[in-house]
């Protein structure tokens, strides 16, 4: 059972580690989103690149939706610049027929390879099962990205194989690997490096 929490107002942060910060998006976020939802490079996996009014319409979702019924997803920033690196977030239940928190993320071309998505996912695993009292956190990727699939077997997820589901907003991600680590994994350590927020 996950703990209530209010919804977040304003432009908050919800966590931070030593490098990032994740906060609520806001209009000035819009060039930031181009950059990862208008990129053919940064979606491939995904169906390909949105249009620039879809990307639009996620953002003032993103805000509008920030901490209402565990939904926060929002841009990565780097805390000693303030640069967007990428977007980060949790949500709940948003994978059919497999209820829990689902994590997910992106990372500018430009900013990978600094460990920027583990240190975050890891921080985001740490405030579903220790603030939300989340009983597990789930991950979908694409079976052929390695960079994705690499992050979660290092944080202690467990692959529980490949399935089929259809997005509406996804059209080319049609076959997902779904990954779990549960509060219980977590709690006995199979997520040991979680003690530490650098990738």
């Amino acid at each position: 059972m996950l703990k209530n929490r209010p919804p977040l107002t304003g432009n908050p942060i919800l966590v931070q580690s030593s490098r990032l910060l994740l906060r609520r998006p806001d209009e000035k976020d819009l060039p930031g989103f181009q950059s990862i939802f208008c990129d053919d490079r940064m979606m491939h996996y995904l169906g390909g690149a949105w249009t620039a009014d879809q990307t639009a319409a996620a953002l003032q979702e993103w805000h509008a939706d920030w901490g209402v019924q565990h939904r926060w997803h929002g841009p990565l920033v780097r805390k000693d610049t303030l640069e967007m690196v990428g977007t980060a977030g949790l949500s709940l239940d948003t994978i059919s027929d497999e209820p829990g928190l689902e994590l997910s993320w992106f990372v500018l071309t430009g900013q990978q390879g600094q460990g920027f998505a583990t240190e975050i996912s890891r921080v985001l695993v740490g405030f579903a099962f220790k603030d939300l009292l989340a009983d597990r956190v789930l991950a979908e990727t694409h079976p052929e990205n390695a960079g994705a699939l690499r992050v979660l077997a290092k944080l202690g997820f467990t692959c529980r194989g490949e399935r089929q589901h259809q997005y509406d907003f996804l059209p080319g991600f049609d076959t997902q690997m779904l990954w779990e680590l549960t509060r219980a994994a977590w709690l006995q350590g199979s997520g040991a490096a979680l003690r530490d927020d650098r990738g």
